[in-house]
């Protein structure tokens, strides 16, 4: 599953709160983009993975935003063998390595993305995107570290408007597409503009072909 959620250009990024929230989300990735990465900030989001694990095992699901052992054994125990981090802690690459599970940790400087490399980490998130840099920062790491294969996928700040000059960028592997199933959006339960923009979103990844 690994290998297909880094294959996935545009992965929806979901914060989720009802049971009608991930099965609309799981069944639109289902016919669009095959990844899902759900934000673990709320309680109900544990039960929401556990409903992907049992009910979507066709989707690559990836558990994001967590900061601790304590919440990724508890996200393994619930069948989830992908966790992301918006940043990084040296324990959190140590208790990926031991537990044996896919870990992409955030980065933002230089030296970050160094402590990441020297410890076998070359998926990494790129977050806020928006915030430090953007694109212009992707060149320019790119201009000293392509030779370690190292690859980005860039959260914040990447939209519709802009996420395929990011996916153009021969470091970058994907872009979390929070945009796709925004608050908003979900409280509203406006499912037709947000199946709408999966379609879109499905739609750009073949202008990359």
């Amino acid at each position: 599953m690994f290998d297909k959620y880094v294959s996935t250009p545009i992965i929806p990024v979901a914060v989720v709160e009802t049971e009608e929230e991930i099965r609309k989300i799981a069944d639109f990735s289902s016919e669009y983009l095959p990844s899902i990465e759900l934000t673990m900030r709320t309680e109900y989001a544990y039960k929401a993975l556990e409903i992907l694990s049992k009910d979507y095992s066709n989707l690559a699901v990836a558990a994001a935003t967590v900061i601790s052992p304590e919440q990724a054994d508890r996200i393994l125990d619930l069948g989830i063998n992908l966790i992301i981090s918006p940043g990084f802690q040296p324990i959190m690459l140590e208790h990926a390595k031991n537990k044996g599970y896919n870990y992409i940790p955030g980065v933002a400087t230089p030296s970050e993305l160094e402590q990441c490399l020297y410890s076998g980490y070359k998926y990494l998130k790129f977050f806020h995107a928006g915030v430090f840099g953007g694109i212009e920062w992707l060149k320019g790491v790119g201009t000293v570290y392509s030779h370690t294969g190292v690859k980005f996928m860039p959260l914040g700040g990447v939209s519709i408007d802009n996420v395929l000059e990011y996916l153009k960028l021969p470091n970058v592997f994907a872009c979390g597409g929070s945009w796709l199933c925004p608050r908003n959006l979900l409280s509203d339960k406006n499912w037709k503009e947000i199946k709408k923009r999966f379609e879109t979103a499905s739609n750009l990844i073949k202008e990359l072909k």
